[in-house]
């Protein structure tokens, strides 16, 4: 798929928006969970979620969709479990380190995760090679971590 500057610097922006509000989703599910539960807040969040996505979504969904849903494979639709698992963890987490130490984590351990999926290709999706500066961006994430452990 041939990109344009437009399509890349909005998907920037979306992207810095979306970072934005990781912080404070985070923080919102971890202090529900400190009051109800980690394991009823990941619950709670994700039925909250699934209804949200189903006024939004539902209707623009036709017979094309199910059909193509009931093609493929069982890796590319487990983002559903790892997601419940990571608002747990996360609802766990948080309340023990804050939200700037584990966002931070998070942020080192998915880069970490994403370089070695982008030089793969993995899934099909666009690859992109390791370079020296992507490992110091890598590098400089977890000092990042280390700085924030100790700030």
């Amino acid at each position: 798929m041939e990109r344009t500057s437009l399509q890349y610097w909005s998907a920037v922006g979306v992207s810095v928006a979306a970072g934005l509000l990781l912080s404070a989703v985070v923080r919102l599910n971890a202090t529900l969970g400190t009051r109800i539960g980690e394991l009823e807040a990941t619950f709670v969040v994700h039925l909250v979620g699934t209804g949200f996505a189903l006024l939004i979504v539902a209707p623009w969904l036709g017979s094309r969709f199910w059909e193509q849903l009931g093609e493929r494979s069982w890796i590319e639709l487990s983002g559903g479990v790892i997601s419940v698992g990571m608002v747990f963890v996360a609802n766990y987490v948080v309340p023990v380190l804050g939200t700037a130490m584990a966002v931070s984590l998070f942020v080192a351990g998915d880069l970490l995760f994403s370089t070695i999926s982008d030089q793969s290709g993995w899934m099909d999706l666009i690859r992109i090679r390791v370079s020296r500066r992507r490992l110091l961006g890598i590098l400089l994430a977890f000092v990042g971590v280390l700085l924030i452990h100790w700030g």
